[in-house]
């Protein structure tokens, strides 16, 4: 029991360590302040519409996907000719053991138009989304174990949707990714385990011996 309560205080000691977080976008409802999960009636919105705002603008050097509605479409889009959007979190580290991403989406129709590529570090995913247009909807992810992988070994998840010849008109609000990594214990910790085990040690061995005398 006791060598039991010592492991609980271990694991009490090393912790659970807080997720931290990375986003993508602003959350403000793809520039124009529509409530997630829901349908829009996207006021004045164009194929070619560009709400982003100034700070993201100048994010990812000029090619920030979120707030721009037909995301990548030639003719289309405010980005030009582009038929790949690139969505890259960095400085990431090495220590991932779970991962989570929520990316708010609006009106995919895969079944109607035809559905994107979508790869995370190159895996890829599932994008073949009948949210219907015009409805929102936040989509959650728990990371797979090889993707889990490839940020360790990187220090970075890049995700690419490739349009796929795909002539369907979508929208990001924001992305957000967040991890929890494994707890490590500092090396205190395990000193401190090591006496607390070697004095429960002892105080056995004395019960043993008084039992015999």
């Amino acid at each position: 029991m006791r060598i039991i309560s010592m492991m609980s205080l271990l694991a009490l000691m090393s912790g659970p360590v807080a997720a931290a977080s990375w986003q993508i976008g602003d959350n403000d409802g793809y520039g124009a302040g529509i409530c997630d999960n829901c349908q829009h009636s996207f006021n004045g919105f164009t194929a070619n519409y560009d709400g982003r705002s100034a700070a993201e603008m100048v994010a990812t050097d000029g090619t920030q996907y979120t707030d721009t509605y037909s995301t990548a479409q030639p003719g289309f889009s405010p980005h030009g000719s582009e038929t790949v959007a690139t969505f890259s979190f960095t400085g990431l580290g090495n220590s991932w053991a779970v991962g989570h991403l929520e990316i708010d989406m609006a009106d995919f129709q895969a079944s109607t138009f035809g559905s994107v590529i979508t790869t995370f570090n190159g895996i890829t995913q599932n994008f073949a989304y009948n949210d219907g247009f015009p409805n929102t909807l936040i989509h959650f992810y728990t990371l797979t174990g090889s993707v889990i992988d490839s940020i360790n070994a990187t220090g970075e998840l890049v995700i690419t949707i490739d349009r796929n010849n795909s002539t369907d008109f979508y929208g990001f609000d924001y992305l957000k990714l967040s991890d929890i990594a494994a707890p490590v214990p500092e090396p205190e910790t395990y000193a401190m385990l090591l006496v607390g085990l070697g004095l429960l040690g002892f105080a056995s061995r004395r019960r043993m011996q008084k039992t015999v005398a």
